[in-house]
């Protein structure tokens, strides 16, 4: 009798037990799921998506010391042209530009970082192997903030010493293409590390540009060719700055109350240039006569300004440049890296030579327009001299152009018909054909 009762209450011990170890296992389960879910819920607050959604907003994801944004833009464009006999006519369709956007600040906005990508090819190199030109990375940096008038940042983006038209987004732009002078002369896109600064006296703003990159553009991130590209701008804002950051868009959309100005001097020296601006580098390899490399230098100087008041604008640009071959090239390396002497050649011919392959000489553009609600028009003038040995990259050296912008959701959402004339130089026109008529017109969406 004993031994039945002890084994009832053992059993009633083990089934008490494996029932509280139940409870217990539920009770932790359940404190983990409510310590879960107030961790999510706790997320949740943190990082949301923005409200109040406007088309160019992206997706925002946010919270009290960081955010996040990613947009997306389309240009959709169609064009003709013709020489001006009309004889005959081309025709061109396609997509300008197809780019995702990643940007965002973490630590309070102590540091920002970008990312965009390019998925249309537009350009084709006529190089192969690891001296391509990669304009699929247009944008990769990381940026430290110290302060909010101090900036530096480190990686791939727009140079600071190129042209104003430059400075501005593609999808901002008044015009559908920027214009010859920026084409011949500008870089843009490279590899290296700036400083950006503001500094305030009175309603005067001085903002000081500093960088040095690779003077390679995006092939650098491959091999650096040659030394660096030493850059400076200095931008003068006599009136204080422009509303809604106007100066990085052309058209007066705000309708400045005031008149507003800016006006920056640049300068840049790239030592030691493998391409004919600095786009492509390792297009063009020379070397002495123990081939050691040896590399020409390129000298670009220049001054532009930006007027808006009252829904009137203006953007004027100077440009020049110079390149020094030095002494003692002797030859050239081909893409694979083969070494082929000059045989035969004077200093004189193998400094034209060199010569022929930079964008060495001048320019300048000048264009204006005018902003009504939701409908602007501007007309361009622009003119490029090459010097006479340097690459030929000016077989038309006058362009005009004018273009009319409908607004629908300002930069975001427009579409732009232009039509233009770029006239042939003086040598190269003939009785029949001067020049060539072409028109344009482009969608922009973004997201």
């Amino acid at each position: 009798m004993k031994i039945k009762l002890f084994l009832l209450l053992l059993f009633f011990s083990n089934c008490y037990f494996a029932i509280a170890q139940e409870d217990d296992e539920l009770e932790v389960k359940n404190e983990m799921d409510s310590e879960q879910t107030s961790q999510n819920q706790d997320m949740s607050e943190a990082m949301r998506l923005k409200k109040g959604y406007a088309l160019g907003d992206g997706l925002t994801l946010e919270s009290a010391s960081t955010w996040l944004n990613f947009t997306q833009s389309l240009q959709l464009l169609a064009g003709v042209s013709s020489t001006d006999n009309f004889d005959s006519y081309s025709s061109e369709f396609n997509i300008r530009r197809a780019r995702f956007n990643f940007r965002g600040t973490l630590f309070n906005e102590k540091v920002y970082v970008r990312l965009r990508i390019n998925l249309v090819g537009n350009y084709q190199s006529t190089t192969t192997g690891s001296r391509s030109y990669n304009n699929t990375l247009q944008d990769a940096l990381v940026e430290y903030r110290p302060s909010p008038n101090h900036r530096i940042n480190f990686g791939v983006r727009a140079n600071y010493d190129d042209s104003r038209e430059a400075r501005i987004e593609g999808e901002s732009l008044g015009f559908i293409e920027r214009s010859a002078i920026s084409t011949a002369f500008d870089p843009i896109f490279d590899y290296g590390i700036r400083y950006y600064g503001i500094y305030r006296f009175g309603g005067n703003v001085l903002k000081p540009y500093v960088s040095i990159t690779t003077g390679d553009g995006t092939s650098a991130l491959q091999k650096n060719y040659g030394g660096f590209k030493y850059g400076i701008r200095l931008d003068y804002l006599p009136f204080g700055t422009f509303s809604k950051g106007g100066e990085y868009f052309m058209d007066d959309l705000v309708h400045e109350r005031v008149p507003k100005l800016i006006i920056g001097p640049t300068f840049s020296y790239n030592d030691g240039i493998s391409s004919a601006k600095g786009t492509n580098g390792g297009r063009y390899i020379y070397g002495d006569a123990a081939q050691n490399e040896l590399l020409p230098d390129l000298l670009k100087t220049g001054i532009d300004y930006m007027f808006k008041y009252r829904g009137w604008y203006s953007l004027g640009e100077y440009v020049y440049t110079h390149a020094k071959v030095p002494s003692g090239i002797a030859g050239e390396f081909n893409t694979s890296g083969k070494f082929t002497p000059y045989t035969g050649q004077t200093p004189e011919q193998i400094k034209n030579t060199v010569l022929s392959r930079l964008n060495v000489g001048s320019g300048f553009n000048v264009q204006a327009g005018y902003c009504f609600n939701s409908f602007a028009l501007s007309g361009r003038y622009s003119y490029i001299e090459n010097d006479p040995n340097a690459a030929n990259f000016a077989d038309m050296n006058r362009y005009y152009s004018c273009v009319g912008t409908f607004y629908f959701s300002g930069h975001n959402l427009k579409l732009q018909t232009e039509v233009g004339y770029q006239e042939y130089k003086d040598m190269l026109k003939t009785p029949d054909i001067k020049g060539n008529i072409y028109g344009q017109i482009m969608f922009t969406l973004q997201l």
